[in-house]
């Protein structure tokens, strides 16, 4: 046994050795079958938990937890790969009888693979097709020895239990889903959900008369899609698209009610109104036409670079030191314009910095065609070749900065703003950006700017931005 007694404490450290350690079991053709899957039950057994602990705390975002996420996902890869040897193994030797330990070891693996793509999701890369063919092959042997729809306890320390199919369901609405604007918080929520939905689908040979289906080819190297006109072949799978929205519509109607229990553990904890609008957007996400009629404004091809500040302090910076400058000439060849529509941009991102690229962060563009324009991260896309999509939607053009006090004029320690008048903001309402702190209805501030200051009191907020808030204000007096 290469691993024993392992340490509770110091669980990080711990668990980088048990990657190693795995690794070393790994690369090692002497092992025999019976030790191989002995050592990997009982190292994944013993060190579950501290990979739990560390993906609680990178979700959630706690000190230093970025750099957990190596450990986090070599964990999944190097067990996925111990335990898919396992079985190849198995399958060239004379003795290949499939017992209880053996459903475990493929269980575990399935379980392991599809998390790969699933944190592939929450980093906003689309997982490629050989991660999700590794997953159809360990379905694939669950399928053919007959237990792919058996409920299995993965941990002996866990209640529940899951089948392979559940899990490559889930897997497959995750994605579905379409992860690429949807906040981490969303992506786990949306895991957490499936667990519930998933129950009770049943995957299928050969495809229903109905023309709502979700199909996976377990021949081909890609993931689900809807059912597409000549989707074919023996490798298909085929799942009721009604079955799973009307699943849906079911747990609409038991959100309004408040969130039901099962769901209180989601991390980060989410509220019901953030519930509530996940749920409207995967009914459309899964919808027969895949949220496709959604889309309201018609994009127009663009190019040229841009220049670009990425955060509320960032920007609010870089508009007072640059107020004069001429932004047309300041564009930086790491950002290029690909789309423009009515409401928004499509822009990549060539450069190495895409931890700032958050879903809900505010970013300054201008280019040529569009000067200083105030927009909102909805939509980020990692590139398998290089680069980041980005997509952004436009509060409004020529963003004003402002100071901000709460003790008059002379206050030293001011804060930024960000405002947009009536005429220049995208939607013809004012827009007016302030820190998180400050937002509170009823408090009064002191605005300055352009060499004028006034008394101004929050009335509500607009929209909360992962970084500042927009709110609603009313003048008192002009000081």
């Amino acid at each position: 046994m290469l691993v024993k007694n392992l340490p509770n404490a110091e669980y990080y450290t711990a668990l980088v050795e048990i990657i190693k350690a795995v690794a070393k079991i790994n690369k090692d053709a002497n092992v025999t079958l019976k030790d191989r899957i002995t050592t990997l039950l009982y190292v994944d057994t013993r060190a579950v938990e501290m990979h739990r602990k560390l993906c609680k705390e990178f979700l959630i975002g706690a000190s230093r937890s970025k750099s957990f996420l190596p450990s986090i996902l070599a964990y999944w890869t190097e067990l996925s790969n111990g335990y898919q040897l396992c079985l190849r193994q198995l399958q060239s030797s004379k003795n290949s009888q499939i017992d209880a330990q053996i459903e475990r070891v493929a269980i575990r693996a399935l379980h392991h693979q599809l998390s790969l793509i699933k944190w592939s999701a929450l980093r906003y890369i689309s997982a490629d097709g050989n991660t999700w063919q590794q997953a159809y092959r360990l379905y694939q042997f669950a399928e053919q020895n007959g237990f792919h729809g058996k409920a299995i306890t993965m941990y002996d320390q866990q209640s529940e239990s899951t089948t392979g199919e559940q899990l490559l369901i889930q897997a497959a609405m995750l994605h579905l889903a379409q992860t690429d604007n949807l906040l981490t918080i969303e992506i786990e929520a949306i895991h957490l959900l499936l667990a519930r939905l998933s129950e009770g689908i049943k995957l299928q040979n050969t495809a229903s008369k109905s023309d709502f289906q979700y199909v996976i080819n377990l021949d081909l190297p890609a993931p689900p899609q809807l059912l597409r006109r000549g989707t074919l072949g023996k490798g298909c799978r085929y799942w009721s698209g009604d079955f799973v929205v009307n699943r849906l519509a079911d747990l609409i109607l038991d959100f309004d009610q408040g969130i039901p229990e099962g769901f209180k553990q989601a991390l980060p904890a989410m509220d019901t109104p953030t519930w509530r609008n996940l749920l409207q957007k995967l009914s459309s996400r899964w919808s027969q036409d895949g949220g496709k009629s959604m889309r309201q404004h018609e994009r127009l091809s663009s190019t040229g670079h841009a220049k670009v500040e990425i955060g509320f302090e960032k920007i609010a910076h870089h508009l007072k030191v640059n107020r004069n400058a001429l932004q047309q000439d300041e564009s930086n060849d790491d950002w290029r314009v690909n789309d423009a529509s009515e409401a928004g941009f499509g822009l990549t991102y060539l450069g190495r910095s895409v931890e700032s690229l958050m879903i809900g962060r505010t970013i300054w563009v201008s280019s040529r065609e569009h000067p200083g324009q105030l927009c909102v991260i909805r939509r980020v896309q990692r590139l398998a070749e290089g680069g980041t999509r980005v997509g952004v939607e436009v509060l409004g053009s020529l963003p004003l900065p402002v100071s901000l006090s709460e003790g008059g004029i002379d206050d030293s320690n001011s804060s930024s703003g960000l405002y947009i008048t009536q005429t220049n903001a995208k939607k013809g309402q004012r827009v007016f950006l302030i820190p998180k702190r400050l937002a509170d209805n009823g408090r009064e501030l002191t605005f300055a700017a352009n060499g004028k200051s006034y008394q101004i009191r929050i009335l509500h907020s607009n929209a909360i931005f992962e970084d500042c808030q927009q709110v609603e204000f009313e003048t008192l007096e002009r000081l």
